[in-house]
């Protein structure tokens, strides 16, 4: 299966509309958001447009409310998923990230968000990544696509108008 993983919206609605189009023509079931989409308008416009299933974290500029929103899967802090055989860490900030893989590094991959830089490593067969933003704020807008069935992981650049 395939997962797309984004992150730092920051409200930029044009290319989140452009995100969600990618998403429904590649026929991506699920999707990971690694924090900060800030308000709850947005939020909603992107279930409205997204009937898939969303596992989420709240970001430090996040003012939302998912209580009772269909097809979510939410933690503030962090989220410990797995989605078939791929055991799967969501934070917002690195920092955090970092703790949590101290004291339990049983995952296959780890995304986290905040500083709208998108990277990706492996150590010990962990793959860590950052899915970049897709504001364009500090770099080009960017997600990750995941596939769950081969474990490759991959960083793309949204094309934006």
């Amino acid at each position: 299966m395939k997962v797309a993983i984004f992150s730092d919206l920051h409200d930029t609605l044009p290319n989140l509309n452009i995100f969600l189009a990618w998403v429904a023509s590649h026929k991506i079931p699920k999707l990971i958001f690694c924090g900060d989409l800030t308000h709850q308008e947005t939020l909603e416009h992107l279930i409205h447009n997204f009937k898939g299933e969303i596992f989420m974290v709240s970001g430090n500029a996040d003012s939302y409310n998912p209580a009772g929103l269909k097809n979510i899967v939410y933690h503030k802090d962090r989220l410990e998923i797995k989605i078939d055989n791929q055991k799967i860490l969501v934070t917002h900030r690195p920092a955090d990230l970092k703790k949590i893989l101290a004291d339990n590094n049983s995952f296959d991959f780890a995304f986290h968000g905040h500083t709208h830089r998108p990277w990706l490593t492996q150590q010990d067969g962990l793959i860590i990544a950052n899915p970049g933003t897709l504001s364009e704020i500090f770099s080009k807008s960017s997600f990750a696509l995941l596939d769950t069935e081969t474990g490759k992981l991959e960083l793309k650049i949204l094309k934006t108008v």
